[in-house]
Order: structure tokens, then C-alpha cells, then sequence
């Protein structure tokens, strides 16, 4: 009986191995600019063995719509691998008016990143992640218990360092009750940029809410309204210690 199940184990072990270490899923934001409703944006994980893809589609909303035509999609590609996710590539695709801007970032030599907006080459770190797909790597190294995660951000014309730290847990108010997130943080003392996120551990650690405020102090949120197929009232009021 003992070989048996031994058999059947190492049979299972290249699916276990090669297996997605997150579930499939569509998010829905709300994007509010210093308060004001200016923007939409879907994001879907979509993965495929070891092989996974976060898109973003993101247009202008509300009042902005107004005034403003903005679309703006996103994809990034990572490798799961030794139990952490790793960049493969970020396209970004901008319309806006006659000023688009299209870019990608790939890995198109050994430790090399090549970014076609700088058409440049930087040495690509260990931790090398993109403004996308990192929030899909924070889901995966919550869910393994880090709670002080680096990396290194590329965007579309540098490589910045970036600590999140966990500052505390907190509730949000829904029209359902609360949620209970852990919210994580970098800051930058420097440029005075802050970054944060609140993560719901009932999502697989999905940000349920995402702030940046830079030096200026000009505030940028994205606020979830549906998961999968269930709308998601998230108030907008102050957040709750717990």
C-alpha cells in the first residue's frame, strides 16, 4: 500500500509543482482623483499552469468623461517559479486624443530588461517586478505569510526600489459589514510619495483598496466595486483600526 501511494504521489507531483499558487479573477475599480469620480478599470488574473496574466482596462468615468477620452490596458506576464512569481514582460497601451504612448518592458537577455519607451537596457534584480504585476506578486507573498515584501518597480523610465511594510490591520465598511484588511505601505521620505495598499485575506489578499499620494499631495484611489460576480459596496469613509 506504501509504494502505492508513493507511486501515485510522485505522479502528482509535476501538477502540484507547475500549478497556479492563485485563482482566476475579474476586479472591478472605481478610480477617484483628490475625491472626484474621473475613471473605470477591470482587471482579470488569468492563469495557466505556471504561466500567469493580469490585464488592466482602464477609461474615463463620470464627469471626467466629459471632457476627457482615456483608455488605457495593461498586461503583464509572470512565471511562477521556486515558489515566487517572476517577471516575463508589462505592455502598456495609451489612447488619448492623438497623444497615445505604447511601450513594453521584456526580459530579452539573460538578467537584461529592455524597455522600448528609453529604448534602453538595465540590469534586471532579483525582486524585478512592474507596476502591475507586482500587486498580483503581493497577493502570493501575503498568502506565504511575508509581511515585509522588496522589490525593484519598473515603469516606463526607471527602476525604483520599493518596501511595502504592513502598518496595521483595518476595517472597511460595506453595505454588508466590514472588511478586514491588512493594509501595507511604502513610503518614500525623499519624493514623498506614499503608497498603499489594503489587502482582503478573503480574496487571496486582492487589494480591495489602493492609494498613492505624491509630493504635491495629489491623491489617486482605487476603490473595488465588484469581485467575480458579486458587486462590492466599499464606503469611502475613513478606515477602522481593529
Amino acid at each position: 500500500m506504501q509504494s502505492i501511494i508513493t507511486t501515485v504521489s510522485l505522479l502528482l507531483l509535476p501538477l502540484i509543482a507547475f500549478s497556479s499558487p492563485l485563482k482566476d479573477f475579474t476586479a472591478q475599480y472605481k478610480l477617484y482623483h483628490n475625491d472626484l469620480y474621473v475613471a473605470e478599470s477591470t482587471r482579470k488574473l488569468i492563469t495557466n499552469k505556471n504561466q500567469l496574466t493580469i490585464t488592466a482596462a482602464t477609461e474615463t468615468a463620470g464627469l471626467a468623461a466629459l471632457f476627457l477620452s482615456v483608455t488605457i490596458n495593461e498586461t503583464s506576464k509572470l512565471h511562477f517559479k521556486n515558489n515566487k512569481l517572476n517577471f516575463v514582460s508589462y505592455e502598456y497601451d495609451e489612447k488619448n486624443k492623438g497623444r497615445d504612448k505604447h511601450y513594453r518592458l521584456y526580459l530579452d537577455k539573460p538578467r537584461q530588461l529592455y524597455n522600448s519607451y528609453t529604448k534602453k537596457h538595465y540590469p534586471a534584480a532579483e525582486n524585478l517586478h512592474d507596476l502591475l504585476g507586482f500587486s498580483v506578486a503581493t497577493m502570493l507573498e501575503l498568502k506565504a505569510g511575508k509581511r515585509e515584501i522588496k522589490y525593484t518597480i519598473a515603469d516606463e523610465d526607471s527602476l525604483k526600489p520599493y518596501t511595502l511594510k504592513l502598518i496595521k490591520k483595518e476595517k472597511l465598511a460595506t453595505d454588508n459589514g466590514y472588511i478586514t484588511t491588512l493594509k501595507m505601505e511604502h513610503y518614500d521620505p525623499e519624493k514623498k510619495h506614499r503608497f498603499t495598499f489594503w489587502c482582503d485575506p478573503e480574496m487571496e489578499f486582492l487589494p480591495v483598496r489602493i492609494r498613492t499620494i505624491n509630493q504635491k499631495g495629489d491623491e489617486n484611489l482605487f476603490n473595488l466595486s465588484r469581485y467575480n460576480n458579486k458587486q462590492i459596496y466599499l464606503n469611502l469613509e475613513d478606515e477602522e483600526d481593529l
